[in-house]
């Protein structure tokens, strides 16, 4: 008999009760990944010892921990019971957080031959219940998210039905920096660091291929030129994500960083403060310029390089959002139907996929000064012809 989470009230995270839990969700013996596994340990035990977790954060947690695992069984069972068709090719898009890559993966997803995985797919990619059932409990997630962390509703939507980024599909391996996001875990980051990346991306393609297996009506979704990805944690991982998927076309986006680390950091406090008993918002602007110093000053345009990543600036896309959607189709092979081209037009013109609420910090409270920041990442800014755009209380 599957035993309930909600009677689960011990004052820590027990990875073995983890185990048992989504081995008991899918209806067989705790057979997990012994690598899946060590991060799972390694992860409760930062948790445990780290992030301050208040018991609403607690319960949540462990129920996401086991949806990870149990994701990460019915994967590598769907796998290994029956072939899966071929993925299309991948359009892959990153940049740092809060530098526009959510309404440019919006706005394509408007193409209809353009096949984007939904929030309801990514958190289920091979579960085997209906779809009713499965937006429906992914409606829940939502609003119980937006309960949690009401400021949160002002910096990210999310909606059911709608495309989401794919570090849901990496992290049931338990080796992804979403974790250091959510949580203040600076021992499983440490770890993290120094593991390979390689099995979390062919694990994400593996859950990839689950999730498009899934039969659909729509008959552009079962024939699409290219499957619509997305997450800014790619760029750290370039490498390993052009192994796992050697004929993904990748694009990455480029911001001001005097604007986009005070932002993410101020999305980094307002999720953890839905978990935790207490948030310390100048350890997070410590980490968040720590994170993107290891990887901004090696970027480099791609210059016409075979494969090379297109980057698009982030005022480009502000300014001419369809021009850069032309663009990013052009570069990728993908053609700009006249359907695609007017329903980017009319998604533009609705607005639609932005925040209905302004996003408002202060740069400060992260310990941080725009001046500094713009000295440090100076060859970045150059390298991307980026002025600086800091205005206090912007997104």
């Amino acid at each position: 008999m599957t035993r309930s989470l909600d009677r689960n009230d011990a004052r820590s995270l027990d990875p073995d009760e983890v185990v048992r839990l989504a081995s008991d969700t899918v209806g067989g013996e705790p057979d997990a990944d012994p690598e899946v596994v060590a991060g799972l340990r390694r992860l409760t035990a930062a948790l445990d010892a780290e992030a301050r977790l208040t018991d609403d954060g607690l319960a949540r947690t462990r129920t996401a921990l086991v949806q990870a695992l149990t994701n990460h069984h019915r994967v590598r069972h769907m796998t290994a019971s029956r072939p899966l068709p071929p993925l299309p090719r991948p359009l892959v898009i990153t940049g740092l957080l809060r530098t526009g890559t959510t309404f440019l993966h919006n706005l394509l997803s408007q193409h209809p031959k353009l096949r984007t995985p939904r929030l309801w797919e990514l958190m289920h990619p091979a579960d085997p219940r209906p779809e009713s059932q499965l937006v429906r409990e992914c409606e829940r997630y939502v609003a119980e998210y937006y309960r949690a962390a009401p400021g949160f509703r002002a910096i990210h939507h999310l909606d059911a039905r709608h495309g989401e980024e794919c570090h849901r599909l990496t992290a049931n391996t338990f080796r992804h920096f979403i974790y250091g996001l959510r949580y203040r875990v600076p021992g499983y980051l440490g770890w993290l660091a120094e593991q390979p990346m390689a099995p979390a991306y062919a694990h994400h393609r593996a859950a990839l291929q689950c999730l498009l297996a899934r039969p659909t009506a729509d008959a552009d979704a079962a024939e699409p030129y290219a499957v619509l990805l997305k997450c800014p944690s790619h760029l750290w991982h370039l490498d390993e994500l052009t192994r796992s998927f050697p004929d993904a076309t990748v694009v990455r986006l480029h911001r001001d960083p005097t604007v986009a680390i005070p932002s993410v950091c101020s999305l980094t406090a307002t999720i953890r403060a839905a978990r935790s008993r207490q948030v310390d918002p100048a350890e997070i602007g410590q980490e968040w310029l720590a994170r993107v110093a290891a990887v901004l000053p090696g970027l480099r345009r791609g210059r016409g390089a075979d494969r090379a990543p297109l980057d698009v600036r982030y005022p480009d896309l502000v300014a001419d959002p369809l021009g850069v959607a032309e663009r990013v189709c052009d570069h990728a092979g993908v053609p700009m139907t006249d359907a695609a081209r007017d329903a980017m037009t009319r998604f533009v013109i609705a607005g639609a996929g932005r925040p209905q609420e302004r996003h408002r910090y202060r740069v400060e409270s992260f310990g941080l000064r725009p001046t500094e920041l713009a000295d440090r990442f100076s060859g970045y800014l150059a390298e991307f012809e980026l002025t600086p755009e800091f205005e206090e209380g912007r997104s």
